[in-house]
């Protein structure tokens, strides 16, 4: 059987053709005027130095391009990475993201994070909107500032989470635990937070306007300056005791 030759690499044909290409101008001088050197550099300077210029130009833009391109291979290994459950690689991962800017910009935006182990990982001021945490566990992590708004964070554990300043509009919350989470000033409107629970959360000046408190555990919760403008909350709603919800704030009729 005839073996089959293989093709010659890219550098032996450019090598060759760059060889063949000088060997060609040499002639070509020696032919016309003569072998001096003189001659042969007023021929070739202007156009050996454009393209001199235009092959730095080619090369810095595939550079480029390949900067590029390995900057978005890394960028979707660092998000899988963070939606593991091994707490350390989590870890790593969120450390290279906040590193490269890519925790807030856009780059977790509807990350499918479910089930991830976040716990104590420092996601401060993260665009997480959208994102899918159903079940993650997130106990102690670090989300001040964060941007949560319509994130899944159905059955999500939030305990002793850092939620200061975060924006969770619109966010689905339902059976989440925020057990004693420092959720001051945080954004809750319209979140649906049914069944979760909130016994001892800080939600000092949070506002909680038309949120779902169906069934949501409020005890030893701190609601000083809160704000709970048509919020939803039935019978197996548990309050701080001694707080009376304002008589608007009627129950759930259904």
């Amino acid at each position: 059987m005839k073996r089959q030759r293989s093709p010659l690499p890219a550098s032996r044909i450019g090598l060759t053709l760059m060889l063949l290409g000088a060997a060609v101008l040499a002639i070509g001088q020696v032919h016309q005027h003569g072998l001096t050197w003189s001659g042969l550099f007023d021929d070739l300077y202007a156009n050996f130095g454009s393209e001199l210029v235009g092959m730095a130009m080619v090369i810095l833009l595939i550079d480029r391009f390949a900067a590029r391109r390995e900057d978005e291979r890394v960028r979707r290994q660092l998000v899988r990475e963070l939606a593991s459950t091994d707490r350390g690689l989590t870890t790593r991962a969120a450390l290279e993201l906040e590193a490269k800017g890519w925790l807030t910009d856009g780059t977790l935006q509807g990350a499918q994070l479910s089930g991830a182990n976040l716990s104590g990982v420092r996601l401060e001021r993260a665009q997480l909107s959208d994102a899918a945490l159903a079940g993650a566990t997130m106990a102690s992590c670090n989300l001040s500032g964060a941007r949560l708004t319509r994130a899944n964070l159905a059955d999500a554990n939030l305990d002793r989470a850092n939620l200061e300043m975060a924006d969770l509009a619109g966010a689905a919350l339902p059976q989440a635990t925020l057990t004693d989470a420092d959720a001051g000033l945080a954004n809750f409107v319209h979140a649906d937070l049914s069944g979760a629970k909130l016994a001892g959360t800080d939600l000092t000046g949070a506002n909680l306007t038309g949120s779902d408190l169906c069934g949501t555990d409020l005890t030893r919760a701190v609601l000083t300056r809160t704000i709970l403008t048509a919020v939803r909350w039935d019978a197996h709603t548990r309050w701080p005791t001694g707080f009376e919800p304002a008589v608007t704030d009627s129950p759930d009729e259904e």
